[in-house]
């Protein structure tokens, strides 16, 4: 009898060992065999059992191994105890090299931001903290990159931590969305014609690309092949001025356009190009809207086709915000443009304008004057009361020409003490006349200093175009011909240019 519960107790043993069914022979004795029976019975269904968990086991890995983002599981000690492959694509080490490091934060996080992660970490531990955030990591070969994390804590039924369950996907792709961004429109635009099945599939795909693009700062409008707002975002209705939570989709583009129109500083031109850009079939240039409250915005247009070419299936309008840009182009063209100190055109500006008004001149048959004038005793000035002196005697003097020349008149510091003012469709007789009020005005201006008053006067030469030149070149130095003839005239007087007797 003994005899026969050792075999038995072998044979669970061994069914232990092995996971598989309990292996005996019939005793002969009904009730231990019915015994014998039942245990061989549990056996089987465990190892069903466990073949059925570590198949599903196995699936679940194989699962986990096969999506696109990092899933890694860590231990109640913050021990990492398993990751997916993908940690390769995104950092560049294997698995085992993750595993096997002491820590993952030092393997792959920059130093500057290791102690922030490692607090976010002992939140996680402690199931507390916030569960989503972005980080930089380093890949392996040096480079960095941005990654979006979510953690969630892992508890049993009793709500005793068991980990922490860590989900990272590389988002340094977003860069790259924008480019493909009318494909995609208009693939989801195409998916709305397939089965139920498969809209619900892309529908999510269609609501990540939504949420994506309400993040842009251009403004996006999508219209089907009737006209009708299918999709704009949230920048679009800040710029054109429409309520965030008012509903646009299926209204005609013309409704946009009249709701829109008082924004546009000048909307009858708008609706002019707008009317050139529907009649092409290809995408329009860019094109620059002036709005009433000074911003500029800039619109493209391209139509949006099948995948296969052959129907038309939509327009996007793109819009952005280039007024920063704009007026900082300005602000270069000032700078390129500008005399520094006195805030006059300077001698580059002086060149492009004199030949402008010499071409204008010849075309209409008009005289052009060139006042070509310098400052005596200026000098003087800078020598005894220094060049800050110097300097306000260059902006008190620049001010009091500025307000006498016309409006059509141009006044240009060259460089120094040395000034210029181009007058078009110039009569001698008027030309001679602003002369004397810029000498009288130079002249009258006194300039106070700690330790002294000062006053400078002015040297006019005065040239005309054709009379006197029949270029800008050959204009410039018959002005500074009688500029040298003014001074050696003697100071605070203005010369007209006489040519030299044949």
């Amino acid at each position: 009898m003994q005899q026969v519960f050792d075999d038995l107790r072998d044979a669970v043993r061994a069914s232990d060992r092995s996971g598989g069914a309990l292996a005996g022979e019939a005793a002969g004795w009904a009730a231990f065999d019915a015994v014998v029976s039942e245990f061989d019975r549990l056996a089987r269904l465990r190892a069903l059992r466990i073949g059925a968990l570590t198949r599903q086991e196995a699936r679940f890995r194989a699962l986990a191994d096969s999506t696109h983002s990092v899933e890694a599981w860590f231990d109640r000690t913050g021990a990492l105890v398993w990751i997916s492959r993908s940690v390769e694509r995104v950092s560049g080490y294997s698995r085992a090299e993750c595993l096997l490091a002491p820590s993952l934060i030092e393997l792959m996080v920059p130093l500057k931001d290791r102690a922030q992660l490692t607090s976010l970490g002992r939140s996680a531990l402690a199931g507390e903290g916030r569960s989503d955030f972005e980080i930089r990591i380093q890949r392996k070969d040096g480079g960095l990159r941005w990654v979006a994390c979510h953690w969630v804590a892992m508890k049993n039924a009793a709500g005793r931590m068991l980990g922490v369950r860590l989900s990272v996907e590389d988002i340094q792709a977003r860069k790259d969305v924008e480019a493909r961004l009318l494909d995609t429109v208009a693939e989801l635009r195409r998916a709305q014609a397939l089965t139920g099945h498969y809209l619900q599939r892309t529908e999510d795909e269609r609501l990540r690309l939504v949420s994506l693009l309400d993040t842009l700062r251009v403004g996006i409008l999508f219209v089907d092949r009737d006209r009708r707002v299918y999709y704009c975002n949230h920048a679009l209705r800040e710029m054109w001025g429409f309520s965030p939570d008012e509903n646009l989709t299926g209204l005609r583009d013309e409704a946009l356009i009249e709701r829109s129109a008082a924004l546009r500083a000048d909307d009858t031109a708008y609706r002019l190009h707008l009317d050139a850009v529907l009649s092409r079939q290809a995408a329009s240039p860019r094109y620059e809207i002036p709005l009433s409250d000074g911003r500029v915005l800039e619109e493209v247009s391209a139509l949006v086709r099948s995948e296969d070419g052959a129907r038309r299936i939509g327009r996007v309008w793109v819009y952005e915000d280039i007024t920063e840009r704009k007026q900082t182009a300005q602000r270069l063209i000032e700078i390129a443009e500008h005399d520094a100190l006195t805030g006059l055109y300077n001698r580059r500006r002086f060149h492009e304008e004199l030949d402008r008004m010499l071409a204008v001149g010849q075309r209409h048959g008009e005289q052009v004057a060139l006042l070509s004038f310098d400052l005596d005793g200026f000098k003087a000035v800078n020598d005894r009361f220094g060049h800050q002196a110097g300097d306000r005697v260059l902006i008190g003097v620049a001010d009091g020409v500025a307000a006498i020349v016309r409006r059509n008149e141009l006044l240009f510091r060259l460089g120094g003490d040395e000034f210029a003012v181009l007058v078009p469709e110039a009569k001698p007789a008027e030309v001679i006349t602003l002369a004397q009020r810029v000498n009288r005005s130079i002249a009258s201006q006194r300039f106070a200093f700690d330790d002294g008053e000062a006053s400078v006067g002015v040297s006019i030469g005065i040239a005309l175009f054709p009379e006197h030149a029949r270029d800008a070149e050959a204009l410039i130095e018959a002005a500074d011909t009688a500029l040298y003839a003014a001074k050696a005239a003697g100071k605070g007087t203005q010369v007209l240019y006489q040519p030299p007797q044949t």
